[in-house]
This record gives C-alpha cells, sequence and structure tokens, in this order.
C-alpha cells in the first residue's frame, strides 16, 4: 500500500474510532489504546503523530458534546446566501466607488489575511482565547456554567449597540488597494460601523428582539470618546432598565509591518462570499484595572457568544481577546466590544458579518429568554 494510501486509511478509520468513542467514559486511554494498536501493526510512530495533529484529536476528545442529534448546527447554506445578498444601499456606494476609481490615484496597498490562532492562545470545546492576562481561566467550566443573563421579555429592549468610535469606516472596493480620498474616519452613518451596527440590529429585531441602537456620534473628541459613550449609556440604562446586555461594535485597524501606508483586510469566506472577520474583546481587573466587579460575568458572555459564532460560521471569529481592559464594559453584565474587520475590509464585507454576527447574537440570546 503507498504511503499516501496508508495515511487516508488512517485518517478514515480514526475519524470512525473519534466518531464511537466520544461517549465513553475512559474515552482518552481508549484512543492511545487506538493509536498504539496502530504501531503494533506496522505503522510508524511518526505517521500516527500526523493522525492525531490534522484531525485535532485531542480537542476533539475533550470537547463538551451532548446529544448529536439536539447539538446546534452550522447555518443552512440557504440561510448564508440570503445573508450574503448585498443590500441595495451598499450596493449603489460600491457602484459610485468603481466609477471614481476609472481616474483616482491609488493611495496603498491592502493586504489579505484569514486570522486562524494568535500566539499564546489557549483552546478548548471549539473555542479559541487569547489570554493576555495573568490569570487561568477555564473555558470549559465557563461554558458549562452560562451567561448570568435572564431575558424576561423580548418585547422590551434588552440589548443596546453602541459604537465609541462612531467615525470608524471602511473602503468600498476590494482589490488591493485602496484610493485618495478613502479615509479610515466619516462621520456618514451610512458608510461608517454605524452601518455595520444596523444590520446587527436588524437580525436582532427579526428574531423578536427589542434593541437600543445608540447612534451618535462620541469621537469628536477622540480622547473623550469613551467617556462621552459612557455618558449616553448612562442615560439609556436608565431609561430603558430591561436592557441586558451592551455591545461597542468597532472597526479595527491593522498595519503591515514595513509598509505605513498599507492596510490589512480580515476576511474569513463563509458560503462563498468574503466576509470581514470579527474579534470579541473582553476584559478584567488587573494591574491598573480596577472598580470592574462584572469583569467575570462579561467573561462569561463573550465565550459564550464566541461559542455560537465558531459553531455556526466557522472562521468568522477570530481568537477572543482577554486583556486587562476596561473600556464602559464596566457599567453593565454581559457587555463586550466586537471589532468586526479592518480598515482594508470594504463595507459589504463588514456588514455580511454584522448580519451574521446579529443572526449568532440573536440564537445566543434565545437560550436565555425566560419561558
Amino acid at each position: 500500500m503507498k504511503k499516501s494510501d496508508k495515511i487516508i486509511a488512517m485518517l478514515l478509520l480514526a475519524a470512525a474510532v473519534v466518531s464511537i468513542i466520544k461517549f465513553v467514559p475512559d474515552k482518552q486511554q481508549v484512543f492511545h489504546t487506538f493509536l498504539a494498536g496502530l504501531v503494533k501493526v506496522g505503522v510508524r510512530e511518526s505517521q500516527t503523530a500526523f493522525v492525531e495533529r490534522y484531525l485535532s484529536f485531542q480537542n476533539l476528545l475533550h470537547r463538551e458534546m451532548g446529544n448529536p442529534l439536539t447539538a446546534p448546527q452550522v447555518q443552512k447554506k440557504e440561510e448564508i446566501e440570503d445573508l450574503s445578498a448585498t443590500d441595495a444601499d451598499v450596493a449603489a456606494l460600491k457602484k459610485k466607488a468603481l466609477q471614481k476609481a476609472k481616474t483616482a490615484k491609488a493611495a496603498g496597498k491592502v493586504t489579505e489575511r484569514t486570522i486562524v490562532n494568535m500566539n499564546g492562545q489557549v483552546s478548548a470545546a471549539g473555542v479559541k482565547v487569547q489570554n493576555r492576562t495573568d490569570k487561568s481561566i477555564d473555558i470549559e467550566k465557563i461554558l458549562s456554567e452560562g451567561a448570568k443573563l435572564q431575558i424576561a421579555d423580548k418585547q422590551k429592549p434588552s440589548v443596546l449597540i453602541y459604537h465609541t468610535h462612531t467615525h470608524e469606516c471602511y473602503v468600498q472596493l476590494d482589490g488591493g488597494k485602496y484610493y485618495k480620498g478613502e479615509t479610515t474616519q466619516s462621520a456618514d452613518s451610512a458608510q461608517n460601523v454605524v452601518r455595520v451596527g444596523d444590520a446587527v440590529c436588524a437580525q436582532l429585531e427579526k428574531a423578536g428582539f427589542a434593541v437600543i441602537h445608540d447612534t451618535a456620534i462620541h469621537d469628536d473628541d477622540y480622547n473623550n470618546a469613551y467617556a462621552n459613550a459612557g455618558k449616553a449609556m448612562d442615560k439609556l440604562l436608565k431609561k430603558y432598565p430591561t436592557i441586558d446586555v451592551t455591545i461597542d461594535i468597532h472597526r479595527d485597524s491593522i498595519g503591515v509591518e514595513g509598509d505605513e501606508t498599507a492596510r490589512t483586510s480580515v476576511v474569513q469566506e463563509i458560503g462563498g462570499k468574503k466576509a470581514a472577520q470579527v474579534m470579541i474583546i473582553t476584559g478584567c481587573e488587573e494591574n491598573f484595572i480596577t472598580d470592574f466587579p462584572h469583569w467575570y460575568d462579561n467573561l462569561h458572555f463573550a465565550l459564550g457568544l464566541q461559542k455560537q459564532l465558531s459553531e455556526e460560521y466557522p472562521g468568522l471569529a477570530r481568537p477572543l481577546y482577554f486583556a486587562d481592559r476596561k473600556y464602559d464594559m464596566y457599567k453593565t453584565k454581559n457587555s463586550v466590544l466586537i471589532e468586526i474587520g479592518s480598515d482594508g475590509n470594504t463595507l459589504e464585507q463588514a456588514v455580511y458579518s454584522g448580519k451574521m454576527v446579529g443572526q449568532s447574537l440573536a440564537n445566543y440570546l434565545q437560550k436565555y429568554v425566560k419561558a
């Protein structure tokens, strides 16, 4: 038998074994016995190691499984295709940009990346976390405990979407470059992160959740943007006491080493269309960060949402970022910051991702709706 054929045969056999032993109490021992058996029948240890790495068995075997008939499923193809349809207003902006590009001069390059792993990350139960703190987190334990959330009435506002850096915007064309005049900042809510927030809100509302979307500009004075957003939050939380979840939607900015003019787009193809990758950020009390009583509750919420996104839209979410950060997340439980795309991503890609984030968020919140 050829080496390639032997490896394929091992992969198929190993996959079958894993599918069977997931529900065996001492599954780890069974798995190692299986690998040892391969060696005894003449398979080299280097080849068994390849099989183990390729299928990520350690992660599969430790993953919380549950009933495979009721486990969360990846979104159906027709559902993804529905979300991937370009909205008319976004298509119009793209068409206008195409016309301008015929005579416009390029201002810099756009480098495309798909971020799958980060240095120093920890992983469990299908969830990847960049832990930039000195704290040790048990991902599986936190996921099993769930979020500290209970939504009594979906028809009353339970979610607040806001944008501390409201001016953050995107390019219009996906062509490996951006043009003069395409800045990273815009007060036009049809082109900045507010438009992406609209996409998130639309999916939540479609699922029956009442949402408050704060579209006010908070970063005219950039250095005081979080203070300004915080004041607006205080008013809204007082006006709508049923709000249980607060999400600050931003757009990232990722540089390119050696080229100060270059921008980066972070993409993942989903349903045959490029989507802007997203990154959930949650913080904690550590070092100079104090007065953050709900950080552990926020971590519960963030990890659950990360898992929901990873299951429904594999590759859409970059590893979750957990660090000694506070921002305005200290004001409520179940509060996170989400970066949707970078300054090299197109508005079309970001809006597409906003729809998927909104749908996954709605599915996640539904678990906590009081029957």
